[in-house]
């Protein structure tokens, strides 16, 4: 895995705010004390994970106990900076139940449905397959499991590399897949589905898992 620099804070830095909003992109990832992220739910946000195109500098982000993270809402609000996640129906849920001022990402690409549009030869669409095949790495999911409420500060080396791993090869698998999207002409759909996340979430509020099976 190429070398990086992780940066460990409460909130993103300016700089970094100046950074995506040039390039227009940011990568995001988020660690919670478990699945229940909803608005009723009974789990909580603990760490968001960010860098931009440049992936040689990783931030993981631990807000105060208000959730104020003002800078990085700032990005996330950004219609014009886009938002790439895997697997983004916890993570926005979560990010946008938590996170203070009001944050609402309206520019999402999430790969995990890109890949199930564009890689039909394959029924593996987890991050740590698309690292394998589009950036030749492998993900050390041993510590995927740890305990995040704990202040960052007593992260070990092992989990700022593990959370770091899941925002640092997602440009690259982005732009791969959308390229395949775009060359199987399911790019509009994938757009629509973008648009059905925020519809997706609402369900899984309501407690509605399966709406369209028979």
């Amino acid at each position: 895995m190429p070398k990086i620099h992780i940066h460990t804070c409460r909130d993103i830095p300016d700089e970094l705010v100046k950074s995506l909003r040039k390039d227009c992109i940011a990568m995001v990832d988020s660690e919670f004390t478990g699945l229940d992220v909803g608005k009723k739910g009974t789990d909580r946000l603990c760490l968001i994970q960010i860098c931009g195109k440049d992936n040689s500098e990783v931030y993981l982000v631990q807000p105060n106990k208000n959730f104020e993270t003002p800078n990085l809402v700032k990005v996330l609000n950004d219609p014009k900076i886009q938002i790439v996640i895997h697997f983004s129906r916890k993570d926005k849920s979560a990010i946008e139940n938590f996170l203070k001022p009001n944050c609402k990402i309206t520019n999402l690409f999430d790969t995990k449905v890109c890949s199930r549009l564009a890689r039909k030869y394959s029924n593996e669409h987890g991050l740590s397959a698309l690292c394998q095949e589009f950036a030749g790495v492998r993900l050390d999911k041993k510590v995927a499991s740890s305990d995040w409420a704990k202040d960052i500060s007593e992260y070990s080396q092992k989990e700022k590399e593990y959370a770091a791993g899941d925002v640092q090869h997602l440009f690259l698998i982005k732009t791969k897949l959308e390229v395949m999207l775009k060359r199987e002409k399911k790019y509009d759909i994938f757009m629509k589905c973008m648009e059905f996340v925020d519809t997706r979430i609402e369900l899984d509020n309501l407690g509605i898992d399966k709406i369209f099976d028979h």
